[in-house]
């Protein structure tokens, strides 16, 4: 997934650390202590929205 503008904002947990700098494992960290961007699951599919991370970013949290 790369994430150009026609593809969709949804996005994994690799791509989604990658788009703010952190790790994977900053994100499952953050996700079980109930901080970080907030995410959507489908099952057991966790997926963040682009807004989301910009808005966390904009935040000035990572």
């Amino acid at each position: 997934m790369t994430n150009q503008p026609n593809d969709t904002p949804w996005m994994t947990t690799e791509v989604a650390a990658s788009y703010l700098s952190v790790s994977a494992g900053t994100m499952h960290n953050w996700r079980s202590k109930g901080i970080g961007p907030t995410y959507r699951t489908v099952g057991r599919i966790v997926r963040y929205h682009r807004d989301d991370l910009d808005a966390f970013l904009m935040a000035g949290a990572a």
